[in-house]
């Protein structure tokens, strides 16, 4: 495939997995609404099910490859921590701020996350931060004040809550981004998602197991569930991880910003939510300040 097909393939997979986790949001908000699923039900079965999935699918190319980080009680410590901040947390803010609030707030709450990051990073090299992070992080803060206050900025449009689990969303976001990094480039992405998803998976059964409070499965609710931990967990991983041998991961990440907007136009759609012009400029404006920060060499 020439260079400007793969161009193009890379641009399709990034989007394409974008829709998919704006999608999952919205399918866990129907849920919550019509079968009164709750987070802790809906954080358990993503988790388990996908982190099997995942395995599975890795041991079929595998084998015993996999099993590999098991051997090293150091490697296995930061698996575990990853699992409990990266992938524990982080399902569950972002399924409690769905729950709180609405879908599309949640998606554009959690896509704060490269700001997170930089700030992250800031602290960490202890350097001024250049006039664009200052400018992206600025304008990260006002569209994240537009979304919550509707512009009306002496009172908050969702209550502080959702809020709060918004952007716990995009808080531990950033951390399933940074902390697994060393164990990631020795092990692979897939193989640390795998065993993240499939320890948060277990650990979180000792807190909410899959079979308490379940909500009555019917044929609508088994597909938006297969919906979820398929297409917007698994597929929409691939999908992501994928784009980036085809384009540069900076790029990918910008098309991201389909998330937030997939979410809204779902949401809209299919729940009958009302997307506010103010709303609409608010995720632009986020949207903006993620995409200052990916042209910013210096991040």
């Amino acid at each position: 495939m020439n260079k400007h097909g793969n161009k193009v393939k890379g641009i399709a997979l990034a989007i394409i997995g974008a829709i998919f986790w704006g999608g999952s949001g919205v399918c866990a908000q129907y849920i919550m609404q019509t079968k009164g699923a709750s987070t802790s039900w809906l954080v358990s079965v993503r988790m388990l099910f996908a982190g099997v999935l995942i395995l599975l699918y890795l041991y079929t190319k595998e084998r015993g490859k996999i099993f590999a980080i098991l051997k090293n009680k150091r490697d296995m410590l930061s698996t575990l921590i990853f699992s409990v901040f990266g992938v524990i947390f982080l399902q569950y803010a972002f399924f409690a701020a769905i729950q709180v609030a609405n879908a599309a707030t949640a998606t554009i709450l959690q896509y704060l996350s490269p700001i997170f990051i930089v700030i992250y990073f800031i602290f960490e090299s202890k350097k001024v931060p250049n006039v664009m992070s200052i400018i992206s992080i600025v304008l990260s803060l006002l569209g994240t004040a537009l979304l919550v206050t509707k512009g009306n900025f002496g009172t908050l449009s969702i209550s502080p809550l959702g809020l709060f689990w918004g952007l716990m969303a995009g808080f531990f976001g950033a951390f399933y981004i940074i902390q697994p990094r060393k164990i990631m480039a020795q092990y692979g992405t897939t193989t640390i998602i795998g065993w993240g998803m499939f320890l948060g998976g277990l650990l979180f059964q000792f807190y909410h197991p899959i079979w308490k409070d379940a909500p009555q499965i019917d044929g609508l609710t088994f597909l938006l569930l297969a919906f979820i931990v398929i297409f917007g967990t698994i597929l929409s991983y691939i999908c992501l991880l994928t784009s980036t041998r085809y384009i540069p991961a900076q790029f990918s990440s910008l098309l991201t910003s389909f998330e937030p907007l997939s979410s809204a136009l779902f949401s809209s759609l299919f729940l009958g939510v009302v997307i506010l012009p103010i709303e609409i400029i608010s995720m632009l404006i986020i949207i903006f300040s993620v995409f200052l920060l990916s042209r910013n060499s210096d991040m």
